[in-house]
């Protein structure tokens, strides 16, 4: 065997990290392919685990884009509490000038406060417990709930008055259709709250209007009754625009992260596939020339010290010849997982081709260090396979080298790396033998 040498309509109608390891510590692990028992999964295997783990395959886009409009909602509705009494005292001011009793309207106002408090007390624990995909559509409700009584109590003020008022009533509409226009526009992900604002607030003024109408026969109602229905169809209509356009921005700019998304999956997929080995989920050999290179670059930056392994299978074409190619991939597989069980989560294995290995240690002090190393990793490639009935003695071949001692590039050191692995190779007699399990 020759010496080694070095060289990625519906708006929701029609929808349905790197996964790559990087360097950890002090020089890398290749450790993104093994799941959690530290088996070794293929990177095509390994790719589809990420995928169904991936919060986006598990979330549909509609909740998605739901829990987005949540919490818009509820940024544009934090704080308006302010607005709220300023608008309450206004009305007020114009059911005291209409004659509403002073207790009348202290109680009216009371009972707006009482409401805006539970408004604030609320929006305060959602702060503390946070929107979700699982409670955004409960807090949503309970939200709008709070803010449809407030608009009960703003609706049934214009019932407190004692007789018809018209100027008092006109400005009653004015300071409500302000409050529903503003939150038509305001809201506008959120069409259920400027609609059920609308309903329990100007529809309910609209029906006061109707009831002066009747008791006094003054036409001015009739005026501001049809000026009410006018400027509320105009406004539910302009607002269901700009809620459309708003639900279509949030749906698109999701469906833009999930193109991103796949995008960035599908390079990391060919990135997984071109730096790991198909069969045993190790680094290639591409993969390893880069992560050479760094604990290069590294160690002559940082002035330390860092070990190289050759690994060879003693033996192994044997187990091909008796016992097909199938149980030499097998045996591969279970080697694969040996030598990533026992390196640490610092450390480099990658497969560089046939049943030859090569591992960088990291951080070490000495020759020593390496030289433990290897004989770990030559002690657990000693241990017989078992694959079904058949068990199989296995052994391997390792040479070291050691950075700067033995070679201060790629080349000296594979090639020191090697010959003592050659080495201990002409001086081992064990062969690979099958014994009946």
């Amino acid at each position: 065997m020759a010496p080694r040498a070095g060289s990625l309509g519906n708006p929701l109608a029609g929808h349905g990290r790197s996964l790559f390891p990087t360097f950890h510590g002090r020089i890398g692990a290749v450790d993104s392919s093994r799941n959690t028992n530290g088996s070794i999964c293929s990177p095509v295997s390994y790719r589809r685990a990420q995928e169904m783990n991936s919060p986006r395959s598990l979330s549909a886009l509609e909740d998605r884009v739901r829990l987005v409009r949540v919490r818009i909602f509820f940024g544009h509705a934090n704080g308006n509490m302010l607005s709220i009494m300023i608008g309450a005292v206004l009305m007020i001011v114009v059911l005291h000038g209409g004659g509403v009793a002073m207790p009348t309207l202290v109680a009216w106002g009371l009972l707006v406060g009482v409401a805006s408090a539970g408004v604030s007390l609320f929006e305060r624990h959602v702060a503390r417990v946070g929107i979700s995909g699982d409670n955004c559509r409960r807090l949503a409700r309970i939200r709008i709930g709070l803010g449809a009584g407030i608009a009960l109590f703003y609706g049934l003020a214009g019932f407190l008055l004692p007789a018809p008022a018209p100027t008092q009533d006109t400005f009653l509409f004015i300071i409500l259709s302000s409050i529903v226009t503003i939150g038509a526009l305001g809201y506008a992900v959120m069409p259920s709250y400027y609609i059920t604002l609308d309903l329990v607030s100007l529809f309910l003024l609209t029906a006061h209007f109707v009831r002066q109408h009747l008791l006094s026969r003054d036409s001015y109602y009739l005026l501001l009754i049809t000026v009410a229905i006018v400027w509320q169809v105009l406004v539910l209509v302009k607002a269901r625009r700009a809620s459309k356009t708003a639900i279509e921005a949030i749906v698109l700019n999701e469906r833009l992260q999930d193109e991103i998304e796949q995008h960035r999956q599908t390079r990391e997929a060919i990135r997984q596939m071109a730096l790991h080995d198909e069969l045993t989920g190790l680094g290639n050999r591409r993969y390893f020339e880069e992560s050479i290179r760094r604990a290069l670059s590294r160690a002559a930056r940082d002035g330390t010290r860092f070990g190289l392994l050759a690994v060879d299978m003693n033996q192994f074409k044997p187990i091909n010849d008796c016992h097909g190619h199938a149980t030499g991939d097998a045996v591969l597989k279970i080697v694969a997982e040996r030598l990533l069980g026992g390196i640490r989560s610092g450390d480099f294995c990658a497969r560089m081709g046939g049943d030859e290995f090569s591992i960088i240690v990291a951080g070490v002090t000495s020759e020593a260090d390496v030289v433990d190393v290897a004989a770990k990793v030559h002690a657990l490639l000693a241990q017989p396979v078992r694959l079904g009935d058949l068990v199989l003695a296995t052994s391997a071949s390792v040479g070291w080298a050691v950075y700067p001692e033995d070679g201060r590039n790629v080349a000296e050191l594979l090639s020191v790396a090697d010959r003592r692995m050659y080495g201990r190779k002409q001086v081992c007699n064990d062969q690979t033998t099958t014994i009946d399990a």
